[in-house]
This record gives structure tokens, sequence and C-alpha cells, in this order.
């Protein structure tokens, strides 16, 4: 049997994803008519197949043109939005309560700690990586590793990471025989982040005033300002509501098309290049390249501390 050309494959997949839409769209509807009780299942249950469906796009990026996938992808964009409108519409808020007053028992000061933790399945940032093993959370000047995440066993070598809400970091994602799915970023500030190869996505909300490392198959990356990027992405990477972004190419031993430089940017449809990121200097570049020697060993905390944070971008409106 022949194989499919692209334009074959790409009408298929554009039925498929239609099918499949219009079923996710249903449920939604469908929502208001269920019992109380039954609606977290089923907000975990659609959010599921919005991102099983996201994971089918970022395969069939392969073949489909970029104006289908910025469509397919918008449209991702809007039945997620749809999601989270319910949840607000239709999750009671708690009532108000009066509570008596205990002591709180005293726990040590953790600010400064390099723990990760498994992602809580009821929090705001399940929300966002629904399926998370390891969780760096509300971290201030530290350094944080896998080797830090305690819940890492033998029979769970693969896994998501989410990070949220750390300010001047430095992130060190790789460990023997440890594989990465997909890493998810939410309000970074200030920060070194060297994810190493991930074998699906790169997702962020919020990156300010940082560097990031990665090699990935799909990159996508919202509100984020002021950020230096060494890349090897499979597909062309999105960006969208960022700015001052610079972008260089990660020269690692992957063979695959590197499309670091074919950012898709969708606050830009103009043929003109996006006023919002460019290719970075190559001064600029053979900094990173030195240093990124430093993320890749076992170096001690402080000495990682400082090498990232000189590596930093300079804030905007400040010179150099």
């Amino acid at each position: 049997m022949a194989e499919k050309t692209a334009t074959e494959a790409s009408n298929d997949f554009w039925l498929e994803f239609k099918a499949e839409k219009q079923a996710i769209e249903d449920e939604l509807v469908n929502l208001k008519i269920l019992p109380k009780t039954e609606l977290s299942n089923q907000f975990n249950n659609i959010l599921q197949e919005i991102n099983n469906l996201e994971k089918r796009l970022t395969k069939a990026t392969a073949f489909i043109p970029s104006y289908d996938e910025r469509q397919f992808s918008l449209q991702l964009k809007e039945l997620s939005e749809t999601l989270e409108r319910n949840k607000a519409e239709l999750t009671p808020k708690a009532k108000f309560s009066f509570k008596s007053r205990k002591k709180k028992p005293s726990t040590p000061d953790t600010s400064n700690t390099t723990t990760a933790s498994q992602a809580p399945s009821d929090s705001t940032d399940g929300d966002i990586l629904s399926e998370a093993t390891v969780l760096f959370k509300d971290k201030q000047d530290a350094v944080l590793t896998l080797k830090d995440a305690n819940n890492i066993s033998a029979n769970n070598r693969s896994i998501d990471i989410l990070i949220s809400n750390i300010k001047n970091c430095v992130v060190i994602l790789h460990g023997d025989g440890i594989q990465i799915s997909a890493v998810h970023i939410k309000n970074i500030e200030n920060s070194v982040v060297y994810c190493g190869k991930i074998e699906g996505s790169v997702l962020m909300y919020g990156l300010t005033n940082s560097v990031l490392f990665a090699g990935c198959h799909q990159f996508r990356m919202h509100e984020a300002h002021n950020v230096d990027m060494m890349l090897h992405v499979a597909s062309r990477p999105i960006i969208e509501n960022s700015h001052n972004i610079q972008v260089c190419e990660w020269s690692s031993t992957n063979t695959s098309t590197n499309y670091f430089d074919q950012i898709e940017d969708f606050n830009w449809l103009k043929k003109q290049a996006s006023p919002n990121w460019k290719v970075m200097d190559q001064d600029k570049k053979q900094m990173l390249d030195e240093h990124i020697k430093t993320f890749q060993q076992n170096i001690d905390r402080d000495t990682a501390l400082s090498v990232g944070l000189t590596l930093l971008p300079t804030p905007c409106g400040k010179s150099e």
C-alpha cells in the first residue's frame, strides 16, 4: 500500500481534528446539565482530551502547512479558554464562615531550600499540567535539580515537570536514565532554566529577564519578556504576547532539523519580520556556549547559581 502524500495526510488530520474538536465542544455544552458531583472529573477528562489533541497536532506539524498549524493552535486555545470559563461559572465559591484560630505547628523555614514535590491535583498549577510528576514551586535564590525530587522512583523514570513562581534561581533538569516528557513553566523571573533534552513539549506562561536552554519537539511561549534562548526544536516555535526575545541555535548531537530561527509570532501576522524576536548575535551565543557545560556537570550549587545569574539579560530600559 502506497504511503500517503503530505496533502492526503493533512486532509485526513483536518477531518480527525474537526471531529474531535466537535466532540469536545459538545462535552463543554453538556457541562451545564451535569450534577455538581460529576463536574470535577469531567473538567479533568476534557482537559486531558484537549492535551491529547494538542499532542496529535505536534506530531502532525511534520506535514501540515504553517497556516493550518496556526489555525489549529488557535482553536485549541479557544477550547482551553472555554473550559476555564466553565470552571469559573460552574464551580461554587467557598462560603464565608468564621473559624476558630488554631496555633500552627512550627515548621522550618524552607524559602531557600531546593526540594521538589508531587504536584497536587487540586492546585491551580494542576490545571496547567494535570499529570505533572515533579513540581518546583515558590522558590527564590536557589539551585533546583532533579536530585531534589524524592518522588522519582525506579518505576517512574519518565516524568513531566512543572516550574512555577520562582525568582533568582538556576533550574537544571537532566539526570541519568530519566526521560522528561514535557516541561511547563509559569511565572519565572531573573532565572536560568536548563532543560536539556525534552521528548515532547516545552510550554511557558510568564518568563521575564531569564535564560532558557531547551531541546524539544514543540515549543510554545506566552507572556515572555526580555528572554535569551538557546534552542533545538523539531517544529516551528510559537510565541504570543512576548517581546525582546533573542534566540540562538543549540548545536547539540541531535541530527534533526532545527527550527530555532523560524519562530511563529501569533501577534505579528504581517510578512515582514516580527519586531518581538531576533536571532542572537554571535558574541552572546558564544558566551552561552562557553557556560552551558556548567549546567551539564556535577558542580556545587553556589557555583551554578553565581555562573547562571551572570548570564541573565540586561533588564529592559537599562544599558549594558
